[in-house]
């Protein structure tokens, strides 16, 4: 039931997001958070695409990405009262405190292409935060 519940947020964030507005060279990379290093400024995150399979395994496309100082955390969640277009129950965007993102979560991270990877605009929590 937990899965399907996941699933259900996945499937509608990603909607969400290909409905938003694109940054110019900007991406988006969504999976489970694998470890937080916020000395570091980084977020290790495991995502599932393209799909593949070995030896009857899915394999899982480790991403380590960088944050920054401007980097924008926020989390998900259904709203219990009528959202910003009028809709009791739609998805809304609730500020995030930097680095409270923690291993297990799933995320979505829009990020530009820097010097040495991907650099973090912004970081979106879509479980985990009830």
């Amino acid at each position: 039931m937990r899965v399907l519940g996941v699933l259900r947020v996945v499937a509608i964030a990603g909607l969400g997001l290909a409905l938003g507005v694109a940054t110019a060279g900007a991406s988006d990379h969504s999976g489970t958070v694998v470890s937080v290093d916020a000395t570091a400024g980084t977020l290790v995150i495991g995502e599932l695409g393209p799909w593949q399979v070995r030896e009857g395994k899915t394999l899982i496309t480790e991403r380590t990405i960088t944050v920054a100082p401007s980097t924008r955390f926020v989390a998900v969640r259904r709203s219990r009262e009528a959202g910003p277009s009028g809709w009791i129950g739609e998805l809304v965007e609730l500020p995030l405190d930097p680095w409270a993102v923690r291993q297990g979560d799933f995320v979505t991270v829009r990020a530009g292409r820097a010097d040495r990877g991907l650099l973090a605009e912004k970081v979106t929590v879509t479980a985990g935060y009830e």
